[in-house]
């Protein structure tokens, strides 16, 4: 039986695109060939260790272990005090809320940013080390927005260690990365999905969406109002270029994790690897690919 490749877009805001390891876990035991990724944000992570040919479980503790050492710093969602319980909850389920609301205006417009590179740097450098595209054993392209040019940048070059910084900077959390003399961040508050640049050569092409569930609570003030503006733009132009795609895989039941759920890692990773793999299994061009159970050793 031969294997069918696919040219894999991955997205995801906040740490769900770290369930990306339980998709690319779910591809492979369907024996599903990724000739290509496109990435943007935590997603891109997962997507750089895949490429460089090791497995992403490898992933899964040191993911953990980093949110859990560092939870307080990078999201404080168990230390939220000085807000109404309304805007507690508009947090919990809005990553644009939450930078527009805790980073923003907490920090007075003063900073570019809450955070600096220091605390990730030693995670991304420690799986990446100076690893270049050019080593790559698959082709990957990390989703930015040039802040510059104000349009879409896609890295492919370089030291991935530069283009995974780029690819996680999402606006007011952390600080522009400098790559190629362009100031450059995450994309993904823009479209969760890097479907923009796909071509005809990418063909066939299998998007993974983390469909969004927009609120119909009315809006109680203008942080509210801009950050439901800019959810109804992200969605809207997702579901645009998901029309390019030739398969498209939206994992429903992801809804049930926030995107801070940091301490549900593992469990969303699982969740991820079996709706992925229901849903490969309804695709005709995938459904007999399942590779049978391995045997036991001795």
């Amino acid at each position: 039986m031969g294997t069918e490749s696919v040219t894999l877009v991955l997205g995801g805001l906040g740490v769900k695109g770290v369930a990306s390891i339980g998709i690319l876990q779910a591809l492979h035991t369907h024996n599903i060939d990724v000739k290509k990724i496109y990435a943007a944000g935590a997603s891109a992570l997962v997507a750089g260790q895949y490429a460089m040919g090791k497995s992403p479980d490898e992933l899964t503790d040191l993911f953990v272990q980093f949110f859990d050492g560092n939870h307080n710093a990078l999201w404080g969602m168990e230390q939220i005090s000085g807000l109404f319980q309304t805007q507690r909850r508009r947090i919990i389920d809005s990553f644009g809320y939450f930078l527009h609301e805790r980073l923003y205006c907490r920090a007075n417009l003063k900073r570019i940013s809450i955070l600096d590179w220091n605390i990730v740097e030693p995670l991304i450098s420690g799986v990446f080390g100076d690893t270049t595209f050019s080593d790559l054993k698959t082709p990957i392209s990390i989703s930015t927005v040039n802040l510059d040019a104000k349009g879409l940048f896609l890295i492919d070059r370089g030291k991935l260690s530069d283009a995974m910084k780029a690819g996680i900077a999402f606006p007011g959390l952390f600080p522009p990365v400098i790559f190629d003399k362009r100031q450059l961040v995450s994309s993904t508050l823009c479209c969760e999905l890097p479907l923009e640049a796909i071509t005809k050569a990418d063909s066939p092409v299998l998007a993974i969406d983390f469909p969004t569930t927009l609120t119909h609570q009315r809006p109680s003030n203008l942080l509210e109002i801009i950050a439901r503006t800019t959810e109804i733009r992200s969605n809207a132009i997702k579901n645009r270029l998901l029309e390019k795609a030739d398969y498209v895989i939206r994992l429903e039941g992801m809804n049930r994790y926030r995107w801070g759920s940091y301490r549900r890692i593992p469990g969303m990773i699982q969740h991820a690897r079996e709706e992925t793999a229901r849903q490969l299994a309804l695709i005709p061009e995938f459904r007999h690919r399942s590779k049978p159970p391995a045997l036991a050793k001795g």
